[in-house]
């Protein structure tokens, strides 16, 4: 049986009648007559009782009926599945935040991104750049929020804006007391920060960013998370910096933050994915972060791209 076999059948069905089955398929009443014949031909049995009036179902014929119903619904909703899914408006989508980039623009991305396409099924996790590089290049996720620059040939980035930083003090530390600090304050105080292997590209253009050009001040403490990060410069460890968007967020007593004198740092925020890779679902996050990051972000991610 071809489905459109059983598209003229329930039309000849429901109406009982060749000629307007014909009509409302838009076929000549040959064509849904012979397409009958040779669907009763293939079944073995009569499926209409044909007469002056039209037709009406044999008991073979109505035994069919939702049966056909059924498989024509189901066909049709395989095909809006298909449909669907190629337009990458359905199907699965693997993402990652950098554990710094679980707020702001990134997490409104994400956000708009399931109302707009409430059946993409997303996977999100959190992990550091590198493992993001690791796990795209794995095949074990599609895209990656990350801090940029990378310096991985088989990945695409598009960097969508910048965002700034803050300078984290202990408590009664004398940097306290000023409204805005200056980098170049920061020299000589013992400096707290995350591991290098977390991000190279981005560990190095964040101190160009803070500290000018090298020689850089040295680190004294690494920890792996900003959590960590806060917590130590409260205890005492030093001093660090942080994105001001996720200084709204963490609060740890005996930690104090202060932006920066201008020009302030600031730190890049990109999306990651595997070089040529044309997931449905992955392109259009790609052109819905564009939209939300918005004209002045890109204006800011063409500067980054420079560096």
């Amino acid at each position: 049986m071809e489905l459109r076999q059983l598209t003229t059948f329930v039309a000849v069905a429901e109406e009982l009648h060749f000629r307007r089955a014909a009509e409302r398929l838009h076929l000549a009443q040959p064509s849904v007559s012979q397409q009958i014949r040779t669907l009763e031909a293939e079944l073995g049995t009569p499926l209409f009782e044909r007469n002056r009036r039209g037709a009406s179902l044999t008991a073979a014929g109505s035994a069919l009926l939702p049966e056909a119903r059924q498989l024509l619904s189901r066909a049709e909703h395989a095909a809006t599945v298909t449909r669907a899914t190629g337009a990458g408006v359905r199907g699965r989508l693997r993402v990652s935040l950098t554990r710094s980039l679980t707020g702001g623009v990134a997490g409104a991305i994400v956000d708009a991104y399931r109302a707009r396409y409430p059946e993409v099924d997303v996977d999100l996790s959190v992990g550091s750049t590198m493992i993001h590089v690791e796990q795209l290049l794995a095949g074990d996720i599609d895209v990656g929020f990350v801090r940029p620059p990378l310096e991985e040939p088989g990945l695409e980035a598009l960097v969508l804006g910048r965002e700034p930083m803050v300078c984290v003090l202990p408590k009664g530390h004398p940097l306290t007391k000023r409204s805005r600090v200056r980098p170049r304050d920061m020299h000589g105080e013992p400096l707290v920060w995350w591991p290098e292997n977390h991000g190279p590209g981005a560990w190095r253009e964040v101190r160009r960013e803070v500290f000018g050009d090298p020689p850089w001040p040295p680190i004294d403490r690494s920890e792996p998370e900003e959590e960590r990060i806060v917590s130590a410069v409260a205890e005492g460890a030093g001093i660090s910096f942080i994105m001001l968007e996720r200084s709204k967020s963490l609060r740890i007593p005996g930690a104090v933050y202060r932006r920066f004198a201008p020009p302030e740092p600031t730190m890049g925020i990109a999306l990651a994915w595997r070089r040529g890779d044309s997931l449905p679902t992955l392109q259009r996050l790609r052109e819905l972060a564009i939209d939300v990051a918005g004209v002045e972000n890109s204006r800011d991610a063409s500067r980054s791209t420079r560096r």
